[in-house]
């Protein structure tokens, strides 16, 4: 399963958990998403709702950048992002802490 699949999942679990919601009720923000060996795409957090949706983000908050499969296992919670941005496995631009909310989300999401 593509990082884009899983994340559209977890984007319809998020719209149906009441605690993860009211975590990003109030945020705006485009994370993009740059897997190396598939097509880009981006998350948009806009009025208590999580989007995924292909293309390039005009002004994202970070941009995250790592082969598919590793982003899959950092969405699925399988890997530590810091361990994977530190080895540079994981490249992160912009609001880095803002780019580890989104993964900590994703993680509570997918649970």
């Amino acid at each position: 399963m593509s990082s884009k699949d899983i994340l559209k999942e977890i984007a319809v679990k998020v719209s149906s958990n009441p605690e993860i919601l009211k975590n990003i009720s109030g945020s705006e923000k485009q994370y993009q998403i740059n897997p190396a060996d598939s097509s880009h795409y981006y998350v948009s957090v806009s009025k208590g709702a999580l989007q995924v949706i292909d293309g390039d983000s005009t002004s994202p908050a970070a941009t995250i950048s790592a082969t598919d499969t590793l982003l899959s296992d950092l969405f699925l919670g399988k890997v530590d992002p810091v361990q994977s941005f530190m080895s540079g496995k994981l490249k992160v631009s912009g609001d880095i802490f803002g780019a580890q909310k989104l993964t900590d989300l994703m993680k509570k999401a997918g649970k």
